[in-house]
């Protein structure tokens, strides 16, 4: 009776090893940092903790508050410029019409603005990009960066970051990604 009663005991102290020694050593790891990847997979710099589109009060050549709503709740690649749009910004503002044509089945799921904070519009823009949203911003101080690229979920989430003079093909890597985990948008 006995060494059954020891042959139970040890095999219910190597059922228990089993399962939780390897979640202790979970736990250790994790909370000392140890193994932790320092990679990282996005391109663009992620914006902790994310402003809302909302509050940066954006408004139409009518003068009419835009909010997201009018774009279908849909991801939206915000171009903010502090300045007429010139030679330099039309060339963003194709690119990035590139980047969403490159998107193929995807791109109805992205809408491109064209944000001003001076709060003049472009013509030519408007000519050769008619699917592009021109606004003006009533308070710039929401995009926290300044003038660049912002990737901005569809729940209005300001959430990622790129300088003007970022490469297309990593702002493409990041959206198809974006876009392929994302349910909702």
């Amino acid at each position: 009776m006995s060494t059954t009663k020891n042959k139970n005991r040890w095999t219910l102290y190597a059922v228990f090893g089993v399962t939780a020694v390897p979640l202790m050593i979970a736990m250790v790891m994790y909370f000392n940092l140890w193994g932790v990847p320092d990679g990282r997979t996005n391109f663009g710099e992620l914006l902790l903790p994310p402003n809302q589109l909302q509050q940066t009060q954006l408004v139409n050549e009518k003068q009419e508050v835009w909010s997201q709503h009018a774009a279908d709740k849909r991801w939206l690649v915000v171009y903010l410029t502090e300045k007429n749009c010139d030679a330099n910004c039309l060339e963003i503002t194709h690119l990035l019409r590139q980047i969403n044509v490159a998107l193929g089945k995807e791109a109805h799921r992205v809408s491109r603005l064209l944000v001003n904070s001076m709060g003049q519009f472009s013509e030519p823009a408007k000519q050769d990009y008619p699917a592009l949203i021109q606004l003006k911003t009533l308070s710039p101080t929401f995009f926290e960066r300044g003038q660049g690229i912002y990737l901005v979920d569809p729940l209005g989430n300001i959430m990622m970051y790129y300088t003007t003079n970022f490469v297309g093909k990593e702002l493409l890597k990041d959206l198809k990604k974006l876009l392929k985990n994302s349910n909702i948008g």
